[in-house]
């Protein structure tokens, strides 16, 4: 028995009660366990089954302490009534038994019960395990609510895509449209010009940023697939080199192409997009009047891509940094060319995809070589 006396105390007191429910037909037993918990929680008393289930409607319950052998219904039948209603299929129910009920409380345990107690009741024993499903009831309504958030976050990134891929490109398309109509009827004006030159870079600078976004929900999602087939790197680079070329003449840069020997067994517009991320990259990060060097190697059943810049390099501190999501470090690009922080991480996983690998070297010398080695093609 509970010496007269008895009180507990704990310095681990939670900010909210918990709603414990307790069933049992012996008040000697009720008043008891009311005692040893009323100073922790808010309690509940039923000493009967209906009576317990017509509170449960009523009261979101936190645990229920069941005896097994309650009049009428008895506890575990109690037990299917809880476990079978969706609003306490959860909660944690400790069975209170005799010591001689063990095949009842197998039975109760295969029907969903949590734990249990046995009689003579065992303070601490009493203590412990009701303070374990508690922590384990919270551990529980954390994870639901970190699911729960976690879906509306989906459904929002989803809608984010949504608006990324159709409600900004249709006025994006627009825009482009009417700076190409107007181009001819201004080409006397080198102010207009200028403007609209101005404008059609702000418009590919937001195409590149919803595309950076669409990539890495792609990423994110596994929604890409691959289009493998034989892949000569001279097919691609040119076309790139092309697209970038009006970025390096600006900067005064020189793009130097050195042999690309090898095919790679790869999704040719997946490998553009890898290339298109280092060249840009690549200028970015270039000062004015520098060379930048593009090359391949051919390893035993990989080729090797490598692109080399002339810029500030990689500080030793910041190198972890590289290929990560948003990873900024302290280089800035050299003509205050937006950046959003994505390409090396699009770049890292198009070739993981891939089964290859990615990387950068840097050369004591200065600059940097980014890499990527993607399989070979083999006959």
């Amino acid at each position: 028995m509970i010496p007269s006396d008895f009180s507990y105390t704990t310095t681990d007191v939670q900010e909210t009660q918990a709603k414990i429910l307790i069933v049992d037909d012996e008040i000697v037993n009720r008043i008891l366990l009311k005692r040893i918990l009323k100073n922790q929680h808010q309690l509940f008393e039923a000493d009967r089954a209906d009576t317990a289930l017509a509170l449960l409607e009523q009261e979101t319950m936190d645990l229920i302490l069941l005896d097994i052998m309650l009049p009428g219904m008895n506890g575990l039948e109690t037990l299917r009534h809880i476990r079978s209603h969706p609003a306490t299929q959860d909660t944690p129910v400790v069975l209170i038994s005799a010591l001689a009920q063990n095949h009842a409380i197998v039975s109760g345990l295969q029907l969903g019960a949590n734990d249990y107690i046995t009689k003579p009741i065992d303070v601490e024993v009493v203590l412990a395990r009701i303070e374990t499903q508690l922590k384990l009831k919270r551990m529980m309504d954390l994870q639901k609510r970190m699911i729960r958030e976690f879906e509306a976050s989906r459904v929002l990134k989803d809608r984010l895509m949504r608006i990324a891929s159709h409600d900004l490109r249709a006025p994006l398309t627009h825009i482009n449209m009417v700076e190409t109509l107007l181009r001819p009827s201004l080409a006397h004006d080198p102010d207009a010009l200028g403007l609209l030159d101005l404008l059609q870079h702000t418009v590919m600078q937001m195409n590149g940023f919803i595309e950076d976004f669409l990539d890495v929900a792609a990423c994110q999602n596994g929604r890409i697939s691959l289009q493998l087939r034989a892949v000569a790197l001279g097919e691609l680079v040119e076309p790139v080199i092309e697209e970038f070329s009006m970025m390096a003449e600006s900067k005064g840069i020189t793009v130097q192409i050195d042999p690309l020997p090898g095919l790679m067994h790869a999704d040719p517009a997946r490998v553009t997009q890898i290339l298109n991320n280092l060249v840009s990259n690549a200028l970015k990060y270039s000062p004015s009047d520098t060379i930048v060097r593009l090359w391949s190697e051919v390893t035993p059943g990989f080729v090797r891509f490598c692109i080399a810049d002339q810029g500030p390099g990689i500080p030793v501190n910041e190198r972890n940094l590289l290929f990560t999501e948003f990873g900024k470090l302290s280089p800035r690009p050299t003509a205050n060319e937006s950046s959003t922080g994505l390409g090396l991480w699009i770049v890292k996983h198009m070739v993981l995809l891939h089964g290859g690998q990615v990387g950068v070297d840097c050369p004591p010398s200065g600059g940097s070589v980014f890499w990527f080695e993607l399989p070979e093609y083999l006959d």
